[in-house]
C-alpha cells in the first residue's frame, strides 16, 4: 500500500502569489521560489508538497516582512492568503456562502473549507463554558506516515488564516491564541476569547 502524500492545492498557492502579494516579488525572489519548486512564470501545478509550501512561506516571510520575527511574518502571510483566496474563483463562491451562513454555522464547515485547499487537514471546534472557542487543526491520521517527523502545520501561518476567516464571517472573537504544542504532535490548538 502506498502512503498518502499531503499536498497544498493550487488555489492556495494562487491566492498567495497571484492575488495576495501580486507583483511585490523581485527577480531574485522569483528565482528563489523557482529553486524550491514554485515557478511563477508557468501555470500553477495542481498541487504542491508540504516541504515546497513551507519553504515558500519562509521566503515570503523573509522578503515581505524582514523587520519582523519569523512567527509574526508567517502570521501575516496567513492573513494575506485569506485576502488573496477571496479573489480566486473558488474563494469568491466559498466566501459568499460563508457570509450568508453567518459565523456560527460557518464553524461547522471549517474542515470542508480546509479540504478545498489541502488534502490532509481537518478541524474541530468547541465552545468552552466561559464562551471562548477552541479550534483544533490536525493532520488526518492517514498522512502521518508520509510526514514522518516533519510537522504538517505551520502554527503561525494557520493562526493568520484562522483569524482572517473569523474576521471575514464576523465572528465575535479576539485573535486566536496558540496553545502549547506537544512535541511530535500533528495538531495545533487555538483559544479564541469573545470580544467584550
Amino acid at each position: 500500500m502506498t502512503q498518502k502524500e499531503p499536498v497544498i492545492f493550487s488555489q492556495v498557492v494562487e491566492a498567495l502569489f497571484k492575488h495576495g502579494i501580486k507583483e511585490r516579488l523581485d527577480e531574485s525572489t522569483r528565482r528563489r521560489l523557482k529553486t524550491i519548486g514554485i515557478d511563477l512564470d508557468q501555470p500553477f501545478l495542481v498541487a504542491y508538497s508540504i516541504p515546497t509550501w513551507f519553504a515558500a512561506l519562509r521566503v515570503c516571510a523573509e522578503v515581505l516582512h524582514p523587520d519582523l520575527p519569523s512567527e509574526q511574518a508567517r502570521y501575516r502571510i496567513g492573513r494575506l492568503v485569506v485576502d488573496g483566496y477571496g479573489q480566486t474563483t473558488m474563494g469568491k463562491a466559498v466566501f459568499a456562502m460563508l457570509r450568508m451562513l453567518g459565523w456560527e454555522r460557518s464553524l461547522t464547515r471549517i474542515s470542508r473549507g480546509l479540504q478545498s485547499g489541502t488534502n490532509f487537514l481537518a478541524a474541530r471546534t468547541r465552545f468552552l463554558t466561559d464562551g471562548s472557542l477552541e479550534v483544533i487543526f490536525e493532520v488526518m491520521p492517514e498522512f502521518h506516515a508520509a510526514l514522518g517527523s516533519q510537522h504538517g502545520i505551520d502554527p503561525y501561518f494557520m493562526n493568520g488564516t484562522m483569524d482572517g476567516m473569523m474576521a471575514l464571517v464576523g465572528a465575535p472573537f479576539e485573535s486566536g491564541k496558540l496553545q502549547p504544542i506537544e512535541p511530535g504532535s500533528q495538531h495545533v490548538v487555538y483559544l479564541l476569547r469573545r470580544r467584550v
